[in-house]
């Protein structure tokens, strides 16, 4: 009789500790540092927030891992999983397979690119751009039509003086033009007539406002050289360019737009380890895990750019008609308006 008495308790605990397995909610996750750190048992920003979820609500759970939020969507669509824990982002193709959460985190794209060191023809290039040539042609003109006035107001009066023949006497006019402009002023020739001084008089003037705008030109030119020009760091400089991008049709159709040419990636790493092998020559991913493996390697090598690129929005997946999604909807929001899911992406960030 004792000897029954064991084995029926034994039974009774076996089938009560399956039941309680069953009970137990299918927890899976996916997706990129600092969310997810594949390479430690669950750590990352997702599990300090369901942690804090899971608390307040009392349950108990298992994990599953998987190697790509897609998957673990498609295990959530299948309900092979009752959650799916991730940086996944809502949109509108997804949710006409599976139900999204309240978005736990708002974050948008940015661009992370290597510098570009700029050469000697680089820098001196600006100095024979177009802009630059012809900016110093229409000052010669203007020179000689003041040269040309001055000659046939006084210098051909004083041919002595100013030259016996006109190119000379032009020369001549030019050359004291130069001398007004500049404030040199030598004193070699100088206007004795009235008609000699008004032109002289009012190019005085004229020219203290274009010597300002020449000079302005020149400098917002010349300013090019000092600009990191060559670097990657907004989307208008993508043209002709191979760029990194999460499999997401807004983001691509933004880079071919600008006459880019994107190349979809499932994680941050996998564009990471292309940027490195020059493979591509940006990487545009969600700012956060960008953020995370900026600050995680060495910054003289790379400039990371938050342009406000494209907004995305994290949310837990469920399969559709879960039970769960509006508990865990409460405790998203009441997270939210305490600050504790900011402060534990600030957190996470600052690690590094």
């Amino acid at each position: 009789m004792h000897r029954f008495s064991v084995y029926f308790f034994l039974l009774f605990s076996i089938i009560s500790f399956g039941q309680n397995n069953d009970e137990k909610l299918r927890v899976g996750y996916a997706g990129s540092a600092p969310f997810v750190l594949h390479d430690t048992k669950a750590q990352g920003i997702i599990f300090d927030i369901w942690k804090e979820i899971v608390f307040d609500l009392n349950l108990e759970y298992t994990l599953q891992e998987f190697s790509s939020v897609e998957e673990g969507i498609a295990a959530a669509k299948n309900n092979e999983i009752d959650i799916l824990l991730g940086p996944t982002t809502i949109n509108v193709e997804r949710a006409e397979e599976i139900s999204f959460s309240q978005p736990y985190y708002n974050t948008e794209m940015a661009i992370l690119a290597p510098v570009q060191e700029l050469t000697v023809w680089d820098k001196i290039s600006p100095i024979f751009s177009e802009t630059f040539l012809f900016a110093v042609l229409g000052l010669l003109l203007i020179l000689t039509i003041v040269g040309l006035l001055f000659w046939l107001v006084e210098g051909r009066k004083y041919k002595d003086e100013y030259g016996q023949h006109i190119h000379q006497g032009i020369g001549s006019g030019i050359w004291l033009a130069i001398v007004t402009m500049t404030t040199v002023g030598y004193g070699d020739i100088a206007p004795r007539t009235p008609a000699g001084r008004v032109v002289m008089g009012s190019w005085m003037i004229i020219s203290l406002i274009l010597a300002t705008s020449f000079v302005a030109g020149i400098a917002t030119t010349l300013s090019l050289t000092t600009r990191e020009d060559k670097t990657i760091t907004s989307m208008q400089q993508l043209e002709g360019k191979k760029v990194a991008v999460p499999d997401y049709k807004k983001i691509m159709d933004r880079v071919r737009n600008v006459d880019g040419t994107p190349i979809a990636v499932k994680t941050v790493a996998e564009g990471y380890k292309m940027l490195i092998n020059k493979e591509i020559n940006a990487l545009i991913y969600d700012e956060i895990p960008l953020e995370y493996l900026f600050e995680a390697k060495e910054k003289e090598d790379f400039v990371l750019s938050k342009k406000k690129i494209e907004p995305q929005y994290y949310g837990f997946v469920f399969p559709i008609g879960s039970d769960l999604k509006r508990k865990v909807d409460l405790e998203i929001i009441h997270l939210q308006d305490t600050k504790e899911i900011a402060h534990i992406v600030e957190d996470w960030i600052s690690r590094n």
